[in-house]
């Protein structure tokens, strides 16, 4: 027998009236209450359907995004803005309107249990285990941008090992045998997998991977720069480098200009997307370019196809990487 509100209200001993403000937002409750009766909708598995008026027509013609959204965000997720355009788009034009959700918001799961919308969004920063484990416990419908550890989980992304192998394939078609990478930290997921292709192809065509040129940073102009000082001031150069985003591409053509090592006359540079570093370098430079607009744009028409057919699976690579040559690279 399906759980009611009433039920809820018993077990939270509490009014159905509150149960039901609680389910849709309204002000005037307690947090303490709130949290208890939330509990309860948790441990009797209690599914509520969304606010009335999205009841009438059955759908509230709404997506959420969930991301990480404080001040910070476009410093450490630049590409954020590109990713909701490109979802935004797409909704738009299957009549879906954009809720934009903080990850830092207490309302997040509340509005997942209540049904305020019809799927959801998730960038990968901002998931959360809590998060994670309600969407795959209530089937509600999502997308993940990234590839997530969960395989529960529905998702899009771009092939990053693929993107480091096309940048150190690159470098080689172009004479190098003597190739280093400068990535964001051994637990960085996207570094570790560009690391990854470029590990690849090395070996693939023959060459040498040298773990002592593989240089590990926090992903910030300063530590960049220091590490790329270091490399340079060993004595025996590289005759290229994959820098694992323009930040540290950027960060390695400062510590290039004191050492005094010309670009791409000493070595070549090959890095990762236009937005928003690479306009600072100089010379222009190499790049493997991701629209990650297209995967805003994938991610909102896997998950409408997904409110269609509940039993889809999403799991997928729905943007390869591209190279667009720049003055950074040239044979040798």
């Amino acid at each position: 027998m399906a759980v009611t509100i009433k039920d809820v209200a018993r077990e939270a001993g509490v009014s159905i009236a509150t149960v039901s403000k609680i389910i849709n937002g309204a002000p005037g409750i307690s947090e303490a209450t709130t949290r208890r009766v939330e509990e309860v909708m948790r441990a009797l598995d209690y599914a509520p359907n969304s606010r009335a008026a999205s009841l009438a027509r059955k759908s509230a013609r709404c997506v959420a995004f969930l991301a990480e959204l404080d001040e910070a965000a476009p410093y450490t997720n630049p590409h954020l803005f590109d990713i909701m355009c490109g979802v935004q788009t797409a909704l738009f034009s299957k009549g879906y309107a954009l809720t934009l959700l903080d990850s830092l918001s207490a309302d997040v799961e509340k509005m997942i249990l209540s049904r305020a919308f019809d799927g959801i969004i998730v960038h990968g920063g901002a998931l959360t285990r809590p998060i994670a484990s309600l969407l795959i416990a209530r089937r509600f419908p999502h997308i993940v941008i990234g590839h997530p550890s969960d395989v529960r989980l529905n998702w899009v992304d771009t092939d990053h090992t693929l993107g480091g192998r096309i940048a150190c394939e690159h470098l080689i078609d172009c004479g190098c045998e003597r190739l280093a990478f400068m990535g964001e930290g051994e637990t960085a997921g996207i570094s570790n997998q560009r690391l990854t292709g470029f590990r690849t192809a090395l070996l693939e065509a023959g060459l040498e991977y040298r773990r002592d040129w593989v240089l590990h940073t926090d992903g910030t102009l300063a530590s960049g720069k220091g590490a790329a000082l270091e490399l340079l001031g060993r004595g025996e150069l590289p005759q290229g480098i994959v820098c694992g985003s323009n930040l540290l591409a950027y960060a390695f053509t400062l510590a290039a200009a004191e050492r005094g090592v010309a670009i791409p006359g000493d070595m070549l540079l090959i890095t990762f997307d236009r937005y928003p570093y690479s306009g600072l370098i100089s010379p222009e430079p190499t790049l493997v370019q991701i629209d990650v607009r297209d995967m805003g744009r994938a991610a909102a028409k896997q998950l409408l196809q997904g409110l269609k057919k509940p039993e889809l699976r999403v799991q997928s690579y729905t943007t390869l990487p591209s190279l667009i040559e720049g003055q950074s690279t040239r044979k040798l």
